[in-house]
């Protein structure tokens, strides 16, 4: 039978790395959500577009020459993700099926890898075309959005 005192000390140390522990997790838990959200390129909750007003410090001049920009890459940025959408559902149900034809399954992912591919292609082509018409100092900012935007994609 253990006495008294080696059951408190046992007690206290067990109670001391539960607490320990609670801490260390309480402020990573805090430093990580911290850190998000004082994140200078926050790209999930913020639009590019507001984005670029808030931080390029963009013209009246420059504005007019980029809005026509900016709508024809939404219009085609949003068909492009519905095709994505698409032929992910297409897959999903390719892969879904009781008996998966190798055939259909390797249309199915070809479409979705083409449309992910065009949208990559046209935001870069849409990068370049809003870039001819920023000073330097908002080129490199967007040039570093956007570096970070696609160093972070998965």
């Amino acid at each position: 039978m253990m006495s008294s005192r080696l059951q408190w000390m046992l007690l206290s140390v067990l109670l001391s790395c539960v607490l320990a522990g609670v801490a260390a997790w309480l402020v990573t838990d805090w430093a990580l959500h911290r850190h998000g959200e004082s994140h200078a390129h926050n790209h999930e909750e913020q639009d590019f577009h507001t984005w670029m007003h808030e931080h390029l410090d963009i013209t009246p001049e420059q504005h007019a020459k980029l809005e026509p920009i900016e709508a024809e890459f939404e219009v085609e940025r949003t068909r492009l993700k519905n095709d994505i959408r698409t032929a992910g559902a297409e897959l999903a149900t390719t892969i879904g099926a009781t008996n998966v034809n190798d055939a259909r399954l390797k249309s199915a992912l070809e479409r979705l890898n083409k449309s992910q591919g065009d949208l990559q292609r046209l935001t870069l082509d849409h990068f370049f075309a809003m870039k001819r018409y920023l000073r330097p100092a908002q080129a490199e900012k967007l040039v570093e959005w956007t570096h970070d935007s696609l160093a972070r994609q998965p």
